[in-house]
């Protein structure tokens, strides 16, 4: 597929035919998707070429309206660009991936208020010229959106993006979590479903050392010998193979999941070692290892 871009046009050379490109031309025509830019199709070289236009001067570059948006107005974009996905997807047919994600082909409708973008009729993933995966211009555009936002805000947009791409939460688990820091949401999610309950995990150690307890009420919970940084702190005379900054548990649309922060002696759930920096869910009753130390996990959920 080779792109060439110019003045509020984005033109799509398709070098192979897809068999279901009819089908998907045909979804988007009946879609009506607000967001979705318009396109005209044609035949160049007995290939299938798509131009879409941004048409209008109320249509602009996002990246040129950016610096006007404030705060609430940047966390509503990224609302709506995972509102996208899921709106794209619905059909059953066509995948989010098919959504082109280059932030500086992305445009705003200053008269409907919403990002436009291109939508391919494509059920593949993109290929982008640099080789960059879907995720990775996904990132990046919501990294260009958050990139104004408070810390704790632009910490937890990210932290719903990697979930995303972890497989770990569904784009309608993500449209919940957005809006819990979602001032605007249109109506499309409530912005908090539990009406201010949480899920409360704990973490029980009883041996040799000791009795230690962990009460991990907040979204992000850090465990290590590093008394300046951990919430956890297991202390060195407990254990020597626990690392400073061992590992890290997040919450996420009222559910637990630890990653290991590169540890030398290793975070095991059930003995099955965690990757470095991958999410692995914990539920009631896990055996959660934090080197040689084994935490009990007991998760109450929505306690006031």
């Amino acid at each position: 597929m080779l792109v060439k871009t110019k003045e509020k046009q984005i033109s799509f050379l398709f070098q192979e035919m897809d068999p279901f490109f009819e089908i998907g031309c045909r979804i988007l025509e009946q879609e009506h998707t607000k967001q979705m830019l318009p396109y005209r199709r044609i035949q160049q070289n007995g290939r299938e070429k798509l131009i879409f236009r941004a048409e209008g001067d109320h249509i602009v570059r996002l990246m040129d309206e950016m610096p006007k948006f404030g705060e609430d107005r940047r966390v509503d974009l990224l609302y709506e660009m995972i509102y996208l996905n899921k709106k794209v997807e619905e059909n059953g047919f066509l995948k989010k991936e098919c959504i082109w994600y280059k932030y500086d082909n992305i445009y705003y409708d200053r008269d409907k208020d919403c990002i436009m973008t291109v939508v391919l009729p494509i059920t593949g993933e993109l290929r982008y010229a640099d080789d960059t995966k879907w995720y990775d211009r996904f990132e990046e555009t919501v990294e260009h959106v958050v990139s104004s936002v408070r810390d704790e805000k632009a910490a937890h947009a990210r932290k719903i993006v990697r979930m995303l791409r972890a497989g770990k939460m569904s784009l309608e688990d993500a449209l919940e979590e957005t809006g819990r820091i979602c001032c605007r949401t249109s109506g499309k999610a409530d912005s908090d479903v539990h009406s201010g309950q949480s899920a409360v995990l704990k973490l029980l150690y009883s041996g040799k050392g000791g009795r230690y307890e962990f009460l991990v009420s907040d979204d992000d919970f850090l465990i290590g010998r590093n008394e300046e940084q951990a919430d956890g702190v297991i202390p060195l005379a407990l254990s020597r193979a626990v690392s400073r900054k061992h590992c890290l548990i997040t919450r996420m649309n009222q559910k637990y999941f630890v990653q290991d922060l590169e540890s030398v002696n290793h975070t095991l759930v059930n003995g099955i070692m965690v990757p470095p920096y991958e999410l692995m869910e914990l539920e009631n009753n896990d055996i959660l290892s934090v080197g040689d130390i084994e935490f009990r996990v007991t998760i109450n959920k929505y306690l006031q």
